[in-house]
């Protein structure tokens, strides 16, 4: 039986969400594959803001891992094929809301390139990606830089466009 005034203290683990880490700073690692001026991008979705934006493939660096070796492993999941990495191009602060939640990420931009010629000749498909709960679809696409800004499509994190336009 607990003490009189004395509360229990239990810690609740709050569910994950794939773009926020939940009050910590998210450490990313991205691919910069480039096809004359287009580059290759993921369409995602923020229904809560009634957004459709885009941003580079790649993913959390695991504890342990570099950059590099993050954007090889997410790519292969992802696109199922083998990246050349290339020269790390731009470090990238993200503070920004997904689906009303608060998120923080710092990306590591790597340009790189695909192995497999023939992705560079479809425009788009859909990459899926197996995780431990199930089959995750992604709209990939190759995208002209100047679609993106002022009067465009969104690409996140928007900082990027300093990236590409330099």
């Amino acid at each position: 039986m607990a003490a009189t005034g004395v509360r229990s203290r239990r810690r609740r683990t709050p569910p994950r969400t794939r773009l926020s880490s939940l009050g910590r700073i998210r450490p990313l690692a991205l691919a910069l594959i480039r096809r004359g001026d287009r580059i290759l991008v993921e369409r995602g979705r923020d229904d809560v803001k009634g957004e459709t934006f885009f941003r580079l493939l790649g993913g959390t660096i695991e504890f342990g891992e570099k950059g590099a070796d993050t954007v090889r492993r997410e790519l292969r999941e992802e696109l199922g094929t083998e990246i050349d990495v290339g020269a790390l191009v731009a470090t990238v602060e993200n503070v920004f809301k997904h689906e009303g939640e608060a998120a923080h990420e710092i990306a590591l931009v790597y340009e790189c390139g695909l192995r497999d010629e023939r992705l560079y000749s479809v425009d788009a498909w859909d990459a899926q990606e197996t995780t431990s709960a199930s089959v995750v679809t992604h709209p990939v696409a190759w995208r002209s830089v100047h679609s993106f800004g002022a009067g465009g499509d969104t690409l996140y994190p928007e900082e990027l466009l300093r990236v590409l336009s330099s």
